[in-house]
């Protein structure tokens, strides 16, 4: 009996120094990737480590913000003092910039073309005026929009908008003391604005794509369309607005939305017609982010990631470290930074 024991203390010490020790060298490896090089996702397919070069190394400013990329992973662009920087990815090499006579407070890069939508920020005392436009990448044409008027101005919060219906929808943040107020203003084909929707703090805001409906989900864990509560999610817990699942190139209006239970972050539940369709089980509480552009639904975890809309929502699409940061995902590449700002990618896996 002593002997059996032994042997199967020996066979337990053996197996968990094998496992150690190679996620330690998995983890290693990868950071050592995320140190030396910037690369698409083709050369990190067909390229060994020692192969990449430091010049090839995109870095960042530490003062930038709103770090975003192109759809077609052609530019990256930032926001650096009051100025929309934009650099091929490629090289790194610069594009364009954008600057006005007031500073630029924000700015989205559309996800179906290169175009950027922007605003300028006038403040004078409590009240600012900002100013809408639109910049083309290819012909760095410069089109204004509306302006909105705001009172204790703080930041533009978030955009959602669909290419299909020519629809936007803007959520402005309001300060003043100890009150913080959102108001979302709606812009249509015919650049007429109105509000749609005040007087809370919203966590997120999206619209389907081939129906002009609203939907968003505020800091109490409710989700809300049209002013009412979502009378199927009535009982359940906490809930998070985490994306939209649509087909642009289909006339299908059948958009699903994503819902994540954010009392333990252990499943999502899938609505479509008004109806909770699917219960997504997840078996990993720890999430980190979770990204999301009208395709598909990604949850970041501190070392892979899930497609929940893909044919298998269990299958781990890509690996991660501790040593880097989400950023984005476009077509098959994720975009990562690193501590030292430097920008590296890792191949999207087919699901």
């Amino acid at each position: 009996m002593k002997k059996f024991l032994l042997k199967l203390f020996v066979c337990i010490l053996v197996g968990t120094v094998f496992t150690f020790g190679t996620l330690k060298f998995v983890d290693g490896y990868l950071y050592k990737v995320s140190q030396s090089s910037y690369v698409t996702a083709e050369t990190y397919r067909t390229s060994t480590e020692t192969e990449l070069k430091s010049e090839d190394l995109l870095t960042i400013p530490e003062n930038a913000t709103q770090l975003q990329f192109s759809y077609n992973n052609k530019y990256y662009a930032y926001l650096e003092d009051g100025s929309i920087h934009i650099n091929n990815i490629e090289d790194g090499s610069e594009a364009s910039v954008v600057t006005e006579d007031y500073p630029i407070c924000y700015f989205y890069m559309q996800y179906d073309k290169n175009s950027l939508m922007y605003f300028v920020e006038n403040t004078s005392g409590a009240y600012t005026t900002l100013t809408m436009k639109t910049f083309e990448i290819n012909t760095e044409k410069v089109t204004e929009y509306n302006d909105i008027d705001v009172t204790n101005f703080s930041r533009v919060k978030d955009i959602t908008m669909s290419p299909l219906l020519s629809v936007i929808y803007i959520n402005i943040e309001t300060k003043s003391g100890m009150t913080t107020n959102n108001t979302v203003y709606k812009i249509d084909l015919f650049n007429s604005m109105s509000r749609v929707k005040s007087g809370s703090v919203l966590s997120t805001i999206k619209m389907l794509q081939h129906v002009d409906r609203l939907y968003y989900g505020d800091t109490d864990g409710g989700v809300y369309t049209s002013g009412a509560t979502i009378n199927y999610l009535v009982g359940y817990a906490d809930v998070d607005l985490i994306g939209i699942n649509a087909n642009l190139e289909s006339s299908d209006d059948d958009e699903k939305l994503y819902l994540l239970d954010t009392t333990k972050n252990d499943k999502v539940y899938v609505v479509e017609n008004s109806q909770i369709i699917d219960t997504i089980y997840l078996s990993d509480t720890d999430i980190v982010t979770t990204y999301n552009e009208y395709g598909d639904v990604y949850i970041i975890y501190p070392t892979y990631i899930l497609n929940i809309t893909g044919e298998n929502p269990y299958k781990r699409v890509a690996k991660l470290s501790k040593y880097v940061t989400f950023e984005a995902i476009k077509d098959d590449v994720v975009y990562l930074r690193t501590s030292n700002n430097k920008i590296v990618t890792t191949p999207l896996l087919e699901n």
